[in-house]
């Protein structure tokens, strides 16, 4: 039988069998979070201040580090383990073949190392830090869609394609706002062939998409698949535990704000086809990027949560 506990308050999950439900555990886990998410609001916050481009690489770990203290209470060490797993093989597998091939985000290729083939190993484990955020963000604007995978239910269907779709979307959203920095000014990864956004193709958003969806439709499918065969809901998390997924995700969009405002280098600078682009000219758009992507998805995200609609979910 499955211990049910009450949505919408500090308390632990609804757990499957052979999971012992401590509230203890809850509390100190939910304590976890709220800590990661103080440490990602200041790095967020002043890390972009002193002119460091680390701050959303800091976000991107702390991401990991929720998934091991939410992730892990939501869905368990083997399934979290096996979206880890899915996250990092298949944007792995896109990512060395687009160096390779230019299909599916364009011609590129990292300075970034140690690698494996063509890729950075940390690049898989940020795939994953970011995209378990932007997951769980689209799965509050979905009012808990990754709770209702059940393939014999007309919701469940539709919510194993949207959930997918919007989790790829969300994360997306982050690359928009990122990407011409970390090429075209960080020099982390170089387009060989440069692109129309600032330096970058529009080739790789598309990519990001396609990638990002791919990877969240088949961890949808491994969800789907247990709730399926068991015939019951997947166990929940308190709504609070919502609101720091959110908050982090936020943190990447006010990063940007932050950068912008910190940003101290020089005027211009010339992409690998000799194109000049203008810096602060760079930081400004991926700020209004982020101002009208990022940021409003998070507080809808947190707007649900704190109307009380993935209570009634």
């Amino acid at each position: 039988m499955t211990d049910t506990i009450s949505r919408g308050t500090n308390v632990d999950v609804v757990l499957t069998p052979g999971t012992p439900a401590r509230r203890s555990d809850g509390r100190v886990r939910q304590a976890l979070g709220w800590v990661v998410v103080a440490i990602a609001a200041a790095a967020a916050v002043v890390v972009p201040l002193t002119g460091a481009p680390a701050a959303t690489q800091v976000i991107a770990v702390l991401g990991v580090t929720l998934a091991l203290v939410q992730g892990t209470r939501r869905y368990g060490w083997g399934t979290l383990l096996a979206f880890f797993a899915i996250s990092y093989s298949i944007s792995f597998m896109w990512e060395n073949l687009s160096v390779m091939t230019g299909f599916p985000f364009g011609n590129y290729h990292y300075t970034l190392l140690p690698q494996l083939f063509y890729v950075p190993v940390i690049i898989g484990v940020a795939y994953f830090g970011i995209g378990y955020v932007s997951w769980m963000t689209a799965n509050t604007i979905l009012d808990r869609a990754d709770e209702r995978l059940n393939l014999r239910t007309r919701t469940g269907r539709i919510n194993v394609i949207a959930l997918p779709v919007l989790a790829g979307a969300t994360m997306t959203m982050f690359d928009v706002g990122i990407d011409s920095i970390a090429s075209t000014v960080r020099q982390t990864w170089i387009w060989e062939q440069g692109g129309g956004v600032f330096g970058v193709p529009f080739t790789n958003y598309l990519g990001w998409w396609f990638v990002t969806w791919t990877f969240f439709q088949v961890f949808a499918l491994v969800v789907a698949a247990r709730q399926t065969r068991r015939g019951e809901e997947a166990a929940t998390l308190p709504a609070v535990s919502f609101l720091q997924h959110a908050l982090v995700f936020l943190m990447f969009g006010i990063s940007s704000v932050s950068a912008f405002f910190g940003y101290t280098e020089g005027d211009t600078i010339i992409d690998a086809t000799g194109t000049s682009w203008s810096t602060p000219a760079i930081f400004e758009t991926l700020m209004v990027f982020n101002l009208f992507s990022i940021i409003p998805v998070s507080l809808f995200a947190i707007a649900k949560i704190a109307r009380g609609d993935l209570d009634r979910a």
